[in-house]
C-alpha cells in the first residue's frame, strides 16, 4: 500500500516538473517582449521629444538635455519626498 502512494506521489511530483519546464520559459518570454516593447515606446517618445534636427538619433546636446530634465525630475521628486517627511513631523 505505501509503495502504490510513493508511486502516486513520484508521478504527481514528475509531472509538475515537466509542467515547470515546459509552461515556465512561455510566461517569461512574454515578460521580456512586453517590456521591450515598453522599452521601445520610451525610446520613440524620447526622440519624439528631444530629437531637434529629427535625424532619428540624439546628439550631445540633445542628450544633454535629456540629462537636464532627468535631474530636474529627480530634484522636484526628492524635494517632495523631503516635504512629505516634514509634514508627518
Amino acid at each position: 500500500m505505501k509503495t502504490n502512494r510513493f508511486i502516486a506521489l513520484c508521478t504527481t511530483l514528475a509531472a509538475l516538473a515537466v509542467a515547470a519546464v515546459v509552461f515556465v520559459p512561455g510566461v517569461h518570454a512574454e515578460e521580456k517582449s512586453d517590456a521591450a516593447a515598453k522599452r521601445a515606446q520610451r525610446e520613440k517618445e524620447k526622440l519624439e521629444k528631444y530629437d531637434k534636427n529629427n535625424d532619428g538619433k540624439l546628439d550631445e546636446e540633445e542628450k544633454a538635455a535629456v540629462k537636464a530634465d532627468r535631474e530636474k525630475a529627480k530634484s522636484e521628486k526628492k524635494k517632495s519626498r523631503d516635504e512629505m517627511k516634514g509634514e508627518r513631523k
